[in-house]
């Protein structure tokens, strides 16, 4: 897979992260129709739908390849948590499923063993949500 042309190929972008009680929180970026949704599990009321303005898609596409989303998705299903990923005592998980526009699918997830990188996606999300991506 040509990495650098897969990121210019992403139409939906969802991560989520919960613990083993399934709290947690959801993020799904359709950037075909330009919105972003969260799900917010430990607060219900903190759920929302919002258009992606100018100045987030702009920084989607800048930090999304700065991240090595899709290289370290790639290399955790190819088993290579040791290379990619940290075990962390942390208790909890993370999921992420990517849509391209010639309709293929990649996913990925790992209990415990989050990526080294995790914090470029995280600050990411973050940034473009207005909302902290940190399980409790």
């Amino acid at each position: 897979m040509d990495f650098a042309k897969a990121y210019g190929a992403i139409t939906v972008l969802e991560v989520e992260i919960r613990t083993f009680a399934n709290e947690g929180y959801a993020v799904k970026y359709d950037f075909e129709r330009k919105v972003i949704s969260w799900r917010d599990n430990y607060m219900w009321n903190n759920n929302f739908t919002r258009s992606i303005n100018e100045n987030n898609y702009a920084l989607i596409c800048e930090k999304l390849p700065e991240s090595g989303m899709l290289e370290w998705m790639n290399g955790y299903n190819m088993g290579l948590e040791d290379e990619y990923g940290v075990k962390t005592t942390v208790p909890g998980e993370w999921k992420i499923e990517v849509g391209f526009a010639d309709k293929t699918r990649m996913k990925a997830g790992a209990e415990q063993h989050f990526p080294k990188k995790w914090k470029n996606l995280q600050r990411l999300i973050e940034q473009t949500t207005g909302c902290s991506f940190v399980l409790r």
